[in-house]
């Protein structure tokens, strides 16, 4: 009999789907609005499918916009206005068409000399036109990550975290702007309570003991931290809860006193829905990402 230690770092399943945005709808969860590969969030494995927070329970549903024709000094007094750092832009259907940011309106406050565009990048190219902007449509980029509101908070927090961004627009699955979500939006699921944590992990081992025979299967909660107790069969199936409880959004960390009898080498997965991988495999269609040059 042996002990399998806290499980850290588990690759938990997208729950229900999230990316979307601009360009080829048939890429991954975060494609390239100018076709550009998928990242490693579109390429997710499932350990198991439990239900997910999705983007759309976190988000914030009233969003400041412009359009492409709103004038440059109106873009400027909706950003100081609402004390915002940018706006999304839409056009007359609420379609997301580009992102317009402090950054790109102050190009016109620097007021370089032409001459420090002869030797010009692609940047400065770009930098140049939105100096010389006087609406949105000149001064935007048009190159943005949106994430579908129907997509796990988890995929959201790692584009997040991997690309440096404090915020994301998201969109239905028509491209249509429908609110926008924060760091601070994907943080509130740890604020679930101990007692919802316990019973959505208890769901969980009570599939765990029905699949695969374990015995004396028990969680405690405490500020988000699993205690975990119980016996199985194999060290897979231990393993296989173990990522499954990982997975449940709001868990902090996990404290396992779990056994195994022996050893095996066959990788098992716990899914508590029958067409698991179908519908993860079905996330790919729901992220897209933008290209930085």
């Amino acid at each position: 009999m042996g002990f399998r230690p806290f499980c850290e770092g588990p690759e938990g399943p997208p729950r229900r789907g999230l990316w979307s945005g601009l360009g080829d709808r048939k890429k991954g969860p975060i494609a390239s609005t100018e076709g550009g590969p998928p990242t490693q969030a579109s390429r997710l494995r499932s350990c198991n499918d439990q239900p997910m927070i999705i983007v759309s329970e976190v988000m914030t549903p009233r969003v400041v916009t412009a359009s492409p024709e709103t004038t440059f000094k109106e873009a400027v007094r909706l950003l100081e206005h609402n004390r915002v750092s940018g706006l999304p832009v839409v056009d007359r259907t609420g379609r997301l068409v580009g992102i317009v940011s402090e950054a790109d309106l102050l190009n016109k406050a620097e007021k370089r000399d032409p001459d420090a565009y002869v030797l010009e990048s692609r940047r400065h190219r770009l930098d140049r036109s939105r100096a010389a902007a006087l609406d949105v449509a000149s001064a935007m980029s048009r190159d943005v990550t949106s994430v579908r509101a129907d997509a796990p908070i988890a995929m959201a927090a790692r584009e997040m975290h991997s690309r440096g961004f404090k915020r994301l627009p998201v969109v239905d699955t028509h491209g249509r702007l429908v609110g926008i979500v924060s760091r601070s939006d994907l943080l509130k699921v740890f604020l679930r309570s101990d007692d919802e944590l316990r019973a959505e992990i208890r769901r969980v081992l009570g599939h765990a003991r029905r699949t695969w025979g374990a015995s004396g299967l028990d969680a405690e909660v405490t500020g988000g931290v699993v205690n975990l107790a119980g016996l199985f069969k194999s060290k897979n199936q231990l393993e296989a809860t173990l990522r499954a409880v990982a997975g449940v959004d709001g868990v902090i960390g996990i404290r396992n006193r779990m056994a195994y009898e022996s050893e095996d080498v066959e990788f098992l997965s716990l899914s508590l829905e029958p067409q698991g991988e179908a519908r993860i495999e079905g996330l790919e269609s729901r992220i897209t990402r933008a290209v930085r040059p």
